[in-house]
């Protein structure tokens, strides 16, 4: 194997099979060559036989020449076969190369065209993120206006509409120190608002709620959190109260993310 890739390089095997082919071919000729100006010479010997001794028997001789001039044009057959053959594997080789050549060709379009294929899919991808992007600013456009804000309003193409709630179970309500009321800091920073967001709050539960205040009342409201203070009608409403009738608050927050 490395003999052969060091005598060939990485040409097709059909090349060695050629060459070895040819070398054998001209060995053989070479030897038919011999062969031939032996059976030459062999007649001139013969020539010569007869002119010394021509009393000899003729038709021995005859049969001696004949055999000689059918030798002759039997060899002169193998040569011409064997060159017929030869030339055919000529052909042959040519023609592989040529095969090869086209098909190498063919290679290098498909690797230009997958290159092409490859460019065309990330110039669609980005044509589609734009698209989304160019939609995504409509329907803002379209679906949410602020007018105006806490702060200064951001860039129109920025405002956003947020809701929440604090969950059923999940509400740590705090009672509120020397008063029979309660209140709860609610996180709102996972909207992206840069500037304090318009926000509307209610209070969701099983029972009750309907008689306490403060349920809309928003308090030290920032791009992230607000509180909301809740005052009893009652005296026992505390945290226990608030947790055993599930209360949380369902709250919307309209801003500006940029």
């Amino acid at each position: 194997s490395s003999g052969i890739n060091a005598e060939y390089g990485d040409r097709p095997h059909i090349y060695l099979i050629c060459d070895r082919f040819i070398s054998h071919a001209m060995k053989l000729l070479i030897v038919q060559f011999f062969a031939l100006i032996l059976l030459i010479t062999a007649n001139s010997d013969t020539e010569v036989f007869l002119k010394r001794k021509p009393d000899d028997n003729v038709d021995d001789l005859k049969d001696l020449l004949m055999a000689s001039m059918q030798n002759t044009i039997a060899l002169t057959e193998v040569v011409t076969q064997q060159t017929q053959k030869i030339s055919d594997v000529m052909l042959s080789l040519s023609a592989a190369r040529i095969e090869i050549q086209e098909l190498k060709l063919k290679m290098g379009k498909n690797e230009m065209d997958d290159a092409a294929m490859s460019a065309k899919i990330s110039e669609l991808k980005e044509d589609l993120s734009s698209v989304q992007d160019d939609i995504g600013t409509l329907n803002n456009r379209e679906s949410v206006t602020v007018l105006n804000g806490e702060e200064e309003n951001g860039d129109p193409k920025c405002a956003k509409v947020c809701s929440g709630t604090t969950g059923r179970t999940t509400t740590d309500w705090t009672d509120y120190p020397g008063s029979t009321g309660i209140y709860k800091k609610v996180d709102i920073s996972g909207c992206g608002f840069v500037k304090i967001p318009t926000i509307t709050t209610a209070i969701e539960g099983t029972s009750s709620h309907w008689e306490i205040t403060g349920t809309s009342s928003v308090y030290n409201a920032t791009p992230g959190s607000f509180s909301i203070y809740l005052a009893p009608n009652r005296a026992n409403t505390r945290q226990a109260f608030a947790r055993a009738r599930f209360w949380n608050v369902e709250w919307i927050a309209v801003g500006f993310t940029c």
